[in-house]
């Protein structure tokens, strides 16, 4: 996982990668560390899905740029389109099964 510190940073990730989860959380924000902690392990077994995170306490410009005015929120970006997009209350484990269905499609 990486952390994300500028609109370009983001921009190169997206470009970059083929599968891409963007995560944004906050540091006081139980449900995104854990969520931050599941997407991890998860990970670990799709090392071709590339996760990074901004903490909207350090880049609230980026995160309003996004849409983003409530955390958690997670963007999925299947080569460089915003795929899934959700927030506040959600099952991450039907967007982890959406997004193994992208691995197998791009495999």
């Amino acid at each position: 996982m990486e952390i994300l510190s500028s609109q370009e940073a983001l921009q190169a990730a997206i470009r970059q990668n083929q599968i891409l989860i963007l995560q944004f959380g906050s540091e006081r924000c139980a449900p995104c560390k854990a969520l931050q902690n599941r997407i991890k392990t998860w990970n670990q077994e799709h090392p071709s899905v590339c996760h990074v995170y901004v903490t909207a306490d350090e880049l609230p410009e980026l995160c309003a740029q996004m849409g983003v005015f409530t955390v958690p929120a997670i963007f999925v970006y299947v080569d460089g389109k915003l795929t899934i997009q959700q927030s506040g209350y959600f099952s991450l484990n039907q967007m982890l099964d959406q997004i193994e269905k992208y691995e197998q499609l791009l495999g």
